[in-house]
């Protein structure tokens, strides 16, 4: 079944009233993507993870609200692009309030585990940091282009920004990265 079809599949079950089928179908459609595009924006598999399941909760929740303007997926990565907007400026507000003593106790460490390390390889895991450095508007364009492999139309929709600004954000970082990577000893 391809994208179109699954999608209509939802709809159909949204029409019938089927609120949990509906949502069981759109999980399995683009639980993976909505997952994958929270982490890259997180940087923080334990975040993305609490994100992720917002989005599907308050897709669930707001099943009613889905005007059919979009795709279903559109719409889903619209609102995982505002949780994880709220995400990091909750973290920001934190960092801000928070006092970090000069040596934390028990601070976990973020070295991935040994299986992480045999899944994701060298530049996998430096383009990670590198992304990591982007601002937040520049991270956000990389991903929904390169990661969710979304159109600058599609991404102008999203984002409110236009097409043009973002296909200049993408392009600059780009050769940002790809310097990033470089730098910690990577070849691309």
């Amino acid at each position: 079944m391809d994208e179109a079809d699954s999608e209509a599949a939802v709809q159909e079950a949204l029409s019938r009233g089927d609120r949990k089928r509906a949502l069981t179908l759109l999980m399995g459609l683009y639980g993976k993507s909505i997952y994958n595009y929270c982490r890259h924006m997180l940087g923080d598999a334990t975040v993305a993870e609490d994100v992720h399941q917002t989005t599907f909760v308050q897709a669930y929740t707001d099943f009613g609200r889905y005007g059919g303007r979009a795709s279903l997926r559109s719409w889903l990565q619209g609102i995982a692009r505002h949780r994880c907007l709220d995400s990091l400026k909750m973290r920001r507000r934190e960092d801000k309030h928070v006092e970090h003593p000069e040596t934390a106790p028990d601070v976990p460490t973020t070295e991935r585990s040994a299986e992480e390390q045999l899944q994701v390889g060298s530049i996998s895991k430096h383009l990670a940091e590198c992304l990591g450095q982007l601002s937040v508007e520049v991270r956000d364009a990389v991903v929904l282009r390169y990661m969710e492999q979304l159109s600058y139309e599609e991404m102008a929709k999203l984002t409110g920004a236009r097409a043009a600004t973002l296909q200049m954000r993408v392009a600059r970082a780009m050769k940002g990265l790809r310097q990033c990577v470089e730098a910690a000893g990577v070849t691309p």
